[in-house]
């Protein structure tokens, strides 16, 4: 018997499927450690190995694969624990890091502090070069002023050094030459060059995701070791990879080579896994909003015809940097989102989280703050002595006394009323985080199918639904570890990019497709490393474009790997067409600007067992295992809730609710003017009741 495992690390919990001969058997979910988590990994992998009646190692040495995402990256940017690292930039340029783009995020909002660059201006020294924007060399490079610079950052102690010079995009000479002298002057000490991390017009983004790859190295490099070293001595020998933020696996080596590519890890997996969920219970059309409701965070993306965008937008604390990820909206509100007051007396949840460790108050490892977990004990929604398979029991009177002490009675309200203020307000959270990527782009949220991850979703997922006007709910079997499933089940993948640019009306065909085959040659490298078949690789086009005059370009995807007149004919008519689709605004016969080219190197994704439908509805009753006295806003009060165990729950089974249904991992509400039904997969379709017309304002 062989296993497949993945694992997802957030900030709360660790999240893990296992998989048997192409279908998943078992999720589970182990708290995670905070500043070693190889030990909460290894603390769920003995959990399964213990589930299937192994030791860990006879598990382990029949685990073919180990997929990963890991916040390691991410909480190194937003903690300020990545390492001392210098920065070479090109002679005059110090201020690039804090410059930026030059504006901010609010125009209005005056009391925002002016940021401080990523790599303070210290450890940011110039050195004589330039190379102009035809890639001519203006200055030769200064070796001996490298050297000299490369001294005065050793003696100031820097732990890696980013290098990124003016236009190195079009002719890289003298950031390769720079990074051959760092290896000769300062051996071992890891270096990252901005041609190489992110080859992107804008200097920057360029010059900051450098910074950023260079800062990265050290601590990826010792936890990735750390996590190979503990599963190989634990008995794994596996393939092991790890989730990047475009929502593609790759080998550990890859990671440590370009760990920038590890920021946004874990969430890259969710919108893949609700697309594929969705599609194999065989929801039409393909217009999907994902959300993934955990302990610390929430994250929704939008999926159109089964598939979610890629941008360049993303941000890490303060810090903008432009590398390819999935669009993920993320905000701090998940079940240890923590309840308080400000001075006026208006109550805010998040974006702190009780986290791990103390973790909600009712979990009794000493947290003693209000948070959205306490909330749905004290109203009802979970039962105590049954959470998490009974992993954890927990202590209502503790929830009760600090909703009690730090929101009840400050706001003269009693403890049921307040718990219900504290879910109302994180679901409003929620909600504006969806009008965010939907309403305020002009799509409609109730065209889409709502598919909940998260091990706290499933309580507020239908109110989200009912706020927003959306019909039909999915949760998921899997959707308490939603993340983990779409690492298990996602596409070995690998992005690569070269800037050149050309434009319609004198295009350089021989240096575009030039690039083009270093590009097919880069990704079949990539392919052959990670060990996929040459009938199941995928290879997938595109390029940033724009018209003459415009600041900012979109990504054209095309299906050529190489242009002629007709390719190029055609190329521009998608342009239109795209532009058109994203600002209604088509410039037939206007020149078009094409500036950097992509690939995306794909091996086969996983597939999954569909089961078998049932032949007519079910009697859920069988499966009821109790009730609850339940809060419930649309009722006015306290109500008999049923609770139905999810995992007795036959296919075509109907619950009319108001109703629970507790699964291992997650607890369901189904609305008092709702009813669910138990799909094909095993998840639990819930359709709202008709609402009348509703004006969504922006």
């Amino acid at each position: 018997m062989t296993y497949e495992l993945a694992a997802d690390v957030g900030g709360t919990f660790t999240d893990l499927v296992l998989r048997v001969g192409g279908r998943e058997v078992n999720i589970y979910k182990t708290s995670t450690t905070p500043g070693n988590i190889s030990n909460g990994i290894l603390n769920g992998i003995e959990m399964i190995a213990t589930s299937l009646g192994l030791d860990i190692k006879t598990f382990l040495r029949r685990c073919t694969s180990f997929a990963c995402g890991t916040t390691i990256a991410t909480n190194a940017i937003l903690e300020n624990r990545q390492a001392k690292t210098g920065l070479i930039c090109s002679e005059g340029f110090r201020d690039t890091l804090l410059i930026r783009e030059g504006g901010k995020a609010d125009s209005y909002d005056f009391y925002m502090d002016y940021p401080a660059p990523y790599i303070p201006r210290c450890l940011t020294i110039g050195v004589p070069e330039r190379i102009n924007a035809e890639g001519g060399v203006e200055i030769p490079l200064n070796e001996a002023a490298v050297k000299k610079t490369l001294s005065e950052l050793r003696e100031k102690n820097v732990e890696a050094i980013a290098v990124s010079l003016l236009w190195s995009i079009v002719n890289p000479s003298h950031e390769k030459r720079i990074g051959e002298i760092i290896e000769a002057e300062m051996p071992g000490i890891p270096y990252s060059l901005g041609h190489q991390v992110n080859p992107s017009i804008r200097e920057y983004r360029r010059t900051l995701a450098a910074a950023i790859d260079a800062s990265l190295k050290p601590l990826v490099q010792a936890r990735i070791e750390e996590i190979k070293s503990r599963l190989s001595g634990a008995g794994f020998s596996g393939e092991l990879t790890f989730i990047t933020s475009s929502g593609g696996r790759t080998s550990p080596d890859e990671v440590i080579e370009r760990p920038i590519s590890l920021c946004l890890s874990g969430p890259s997996g969710a919108p893949q896994a609700g697309c594929r969920l969705a599609r194999s219970e065989g929801i039409v059309p393909g217009s999907i909003l994902t959300t993934d409701m955990g302990g610390t965070s929430f994250e929704v993306s939008v999926s159109v015809d089964w598939k979610t965008p890629m941008h360049r937008e993303v941000m890490l604390g303060n810090h903008l940097f432009g590398v390819p990820a999935v669009e993920v909206k993320s905000i701090g509100s998940g079940g240890g989102s923590i309840a308080y007051l400000d001075a006026g007396g208006f109550i805010h949840v998040g974006p702190e989280s009780a986290g791990a460790i103390p973790g909600p108050a009712c979990y009794g490892r000493g947290g003693n703050r209000p948070t959205v977990t306490d909330a749905n004990l004290v109203r009802g929604f979970l039962l105590p002595d049954t959470f998490a398979s009974k992993q954890l029991v927990l202590d209502v009177a503790a929830a009760e006394r600090v909703i009690r002490e730090e929101i009840a009675e400050p706001l003269r309200m009693d403890v049921q009323e307040a718990a219900n203020l504290i879910c109302l307000v994180a679901e409003q959270n929620m909600v504006s985080a969806i009008q965010d990527i939907t309403i305020k782009r002009g799509v409609d949220p109730r065209n889409f199918t709502l598919v909940s991850g998260g091990a706290a979703g499933g309580l507020h997922v239908s109110a989200i639904a009912r706020e927003l006007g959306i019909r039909n709910v999915l949760i998921p079997r899997a959707a308490g570890v939603l993340s983990a499933y779409g690492i298990m089940t996602g596409a070995k993948k690998m992005s690569f990019a070269h800037s050149l640019f050309t434009h319609s009306e004198a295009f350089n065909f021989k240096s575009v497709n030039a690039l083009l085959d270093k590009l097919r040659a880069d990704g079949l490298a990539f392919l052959d490393r990670m060990g996929v078949s040459r009938e199941t690789r995928e290879l997938k086009f595109s390029v940033e474009a724009r018209y003459a005059g415009q600041v900012w370009q979109i990504t054209l995807p095309f299906a050529a790997d190489r242009l002629d007149s007709g390719g190029l004919e055609t190329l521009v008519e998608n342009f239109h067409a795209l532009h058109e689709t994203y600002y209604a605004v088509r410039s037939t016969g206007e020149r078009v600007e094409f500036t950097e080219w992509n690939l995306d190197a794909m091996g086969p994704v996983s597939g999954e067992e569909r089961r078998t439908e049932s032949d007519g509805e079910k009697d859920p009753a069988a499966a009821l295992i109790g009730h609850s006295e339940g809060d419930i806003r649309e009722c006015g009060g306290k109500v008999r809730i049923p609770v139905y165990d999810g995992m007795r729950l036959e296919v075509g089974a109907r619950i009319n609710g108001p109703a629970l249904v507790q699964e291992p991992v997650t607890v369901n509400f189904v609305p008092p003017d709702a009813s669910g039904r138990v799909t094909a997969q095993g998840g639990l379709l819930i359709t709202m009741p008709v609402q009348k017309q509703i004006e969504l304002a922006v």
